[in-house]
């Protein structure tokens, strides 16, 4: 089915299928921090070792779905961007999980959704790509937000879990980036990459006591192996149809249900600060989107 799926360029009915498409995955992502508090005795080194790990395997099979020659051709073609991708991916989905277990998810969603933001500003400074005044105006209007957040932490004690979702967020900017820079390669390997390193390093970090109860370890692997790695390669294989402002617009799904699903199934609710940052953040997403939207649409002038 997932095979079927990610060559969706082959279906017809675009962008329209790729908008429900991309809702979808953004939709199954945002189970994560419900996923993650659900947890029983399992430290974040440990889930990042196990989801990590199963994400990295799916993928590979994956990959090597038809025939080993292909998949090797595929990783072959990546190079060191691949691996670059990889470490931006590992460094993330690692920050991520550390978020998570140390600040509200509210707070994680947040902070994340001012992504799209950072990354076209660091796509100027590192690939020369343009960048609009009101986009500097609307990243002023996220680090206010982020930083009523992190003041929030300081207050309530979860600054370390909100400068790690800062962390994540950045390190997703920087993987972005580096798509862009290499857009003609399939990047999937560097995913497979990206979760064999996060697996190695937690492995590490808690120096190979990954034993987790039964229902905890069942959790993870589903959470790596089968949600997460069928959003990828969903998200992957629709969001290149779309503008990408329609795909930050659609991304505000995972952020806003996030918060909402652990709020209604554990009763975890943000503070006051934190959802005026939140709210901020969202807007200034929510507008930029607006912008780039509009721009796209306005018609080009014909020359003779």
């Amino acid at each position: 089915m997932v095979a079927g799926l990610y060559s969706l360029d082959r279906l017809g009915g675009m962008p329209q299928r790729a908008v429900l498409v991309v809702l979808l995955s953004a939709f199954l992502n945002s189970f994560g921090g419900l996923i993650v508090r659900s947890l029983d005795g399992s430290s974040e080194w440990q889930v990042v070792f196990y989801r990590g790990g199963s994400l990295a395997v799916a993928l590979l099979i994956f990959l090597f779905r038809q025939r080993i020659a292909d998949g090797l051709r595929a990783f072959k073609r990546v190079g060191i961007w691949g691996v670059i991708c990889g470490v931006f991916f590992c460094n993330m989905q690692t920050l991520f999980i550390i978020s998570l277990s140390n600040t509200t998810v509210a707070n994680t969603s947040f902070i994340l959704s001012s992504g799209p933001i950072v990354t076209a500003v660091l796509a100027r400074l590192a690939l020369g790509e343009g960048v609009r005044k009101s986009t500097m105006a609307v990243l002023l209007v996220v680090v206010a937000g982020v930083s009523l957040m992190v003041v929030d932490g300081l207050a309530t004690g979860n600054v370390f879990g909100d400068l790690a979702a800062v962390g994540a967020m950045l390190s997703l900017a920087g993987f972005v980036v580096t798509l862009r820079a290499k857009r003609q390669i399939d990047m999937l390997p560097s995913l497979v990459i990206g979760g064999f390193l996060a697996a190695l390093i937690s492995a590490g970090a808690v120096r190979g006591a990954v034993a987790v109860p039964t229902d905890d370890l069942l959790l993870c692997v589903f959470w790596g192996g089968i949600l997460s790695a069928v959003v990828l390669v969903l998200f992957t294989s629709a969001a290149r149809h779309l503008n990408g402002a329609v795909v930050m617009v659609l991304l505000m799904v995972e952020y806003f249900l996030g918060p909402l699903w652990v709020w209604l199934f554990i009763g975890e609710r943000p503070s006051q600060l934190a959802l005026l940052g939140g709210a901020i953040i969202l807007s200034g997403v929510l507008c930029q989107a607006y912008i780039s939207r509009r721009d796209t649409q306005t018609p080009t002038p014909v020359t003779s």
